[in-house]
C-alpha cells in the first residue's frame, strides 16, 4: 500500500460544469504521455482543431478505432458528448464503465506502462 493517502481530486465550477483542477506533481506527470499543452479558458477539442464534430455538434466515435476512441488516438468520449449516445445518466454510466477497458486496451497497444496506486 502506498505511503501516500487518497486525495479526492480539486474540482472547479465553470458555467454548471464541473473541472478537475491538477496539482503540480500532476501536472508533472503528464508530459510521459505526450506533448505539454496548456488550453485557455472554455477552449475544447474542436477548437483546437484535433477532432471534429458531426453535424449536430457531437463528438464521433469508434470508426475503426475503439468504439469509445475520438479521432484522436487515446482521446475518448461517453456521455452526452458522444454522437450517438442516448443521452440519459443511465447510459452514461455504462459508457463510463466501458470506456475503462478500452482506455486499458488503448495503453496496452501503445505499450504504455501503467504505475498502480494504491486507493
Amino acid at each position: 500500500m502506498s505511503a501516500e493517502p487518497y486525495r479526492s481530486p480539486t474540482l472547479q465550477a465553470r458555467r454548471a460544469q464541473m473541472f478537475p483542477v491538477l496539482a503540480d506533481e500532476e501536472l508533472a506527470r503528464l508530459p510521459r504521455f505526450g506533448e505539454p499543452r496548456r488550453y485557455a479558458d472554455g477552449e475544447c477539442l474542436f477548437e483546437t482543431g484535433k477532432t471534429s464534430p458531426d453535424e449536430k455538434g457531437f463528438v464521433t466515435t469508434g470508426g475503426g478505432r475503439l468504439p469509445l476512441e475520438t479521432s484522436v488516438p487515446g482521446v475518448f468520449a461517453i456521455g452526452d458528448v458522444r454522437a450517438g449516445s442516448v443521452k440519459r445518466v443511465g447510459g452514461a454510466i455504462g459508457e463510463g464503465a466501458a470506456v475503462v477497458a478500452q482506455i486499458h486496451a488503448f495503453l496496452a497497444r501503445e505499450n504504455v506502462e501503467v504505475e498502480a496506486r494504491a486507493a
